[in-house]
């Protein structure tokens, strides 16, 4: 996409910008981050204590990223905090440069409002216009069932069940794969 933020409003907040990851962003990240992964009941496969990059070294990877033609870095920003992010991480190899990973989270207090809508919205257009990418994946617990749903919606489709998967809140979890071809 070649626009580099977009803002809207939604109910109960503020204008919520979209946008492109900057190095700057690398602290603020960070600490958003380590919140997210530190909610009880967490639908994400690491844990608080497992989160401990440097500013640095986040700084480092937001660079790369937006260096890369098949990597993207967004972050929602309302009232001049993040409060949300997607990650599209392209693979390394040449065979593999067509496929990318999507992360995604919203912060509580802001789901339920759209932002992960417009970050998926942003991630998919972004990745038609660039033409390198032709294959999104990701991989969401069968019990985040609202996850499930805004991915179908945006076109991903269920390519297989992965058992046991993970381990959270003392509980194993089964995980679906799903994936969005873009042509």
């Amino acid at each position: 996409m070649n626009v580099l933020s977009t803002a809207f409003s939604t109910s109960g907040s503020n204008e919520v910008i979209i946008r492109r990851a900057l190095p700057e962003d690398a602290a603020q990240i960070v600490a958003y981050a380590r919140g997210v992964f530190a909610e009880p009941g967490i639908n994400l496969i690491t844990m608080a204590d497992e989160f401990n990059p440097t500013t640095e070294s986040e700084a480092r990877m937001i660079s790369e990223m937006n260096r890369a033609s098949n990597s993207l870095f967004l972050v929602a920003e309302a009232d001049g905090r993040i409060v949300g992010q997607l990650t599209l991480q392209g693979g390394k190899r040449r065979n593999v440069r067509h496929a990318t990973t999507l992360g995604i989270t919203v912060g509580r207090g802001y789901r339920g409002r759209g932002i992960g809508r417009r970050l998926m919205a942003y991630a998919i257009d972004w990745a038609r216009a660039g033409g390198v990418v032709t294959r999104i994946e990701l991989n969401v617990f069968v019990r985040n069932t609202n996850a499930i749903r805004l991915y179908e919606s945006c076109g991903f489709e269920v390519e297989g069940r992965r058992r046991r998967a993970a381990r959270r809140d003392g509980e194993y979890l089964d995980d679906l794969v799903m994936a969005l071809l873009l042509d």
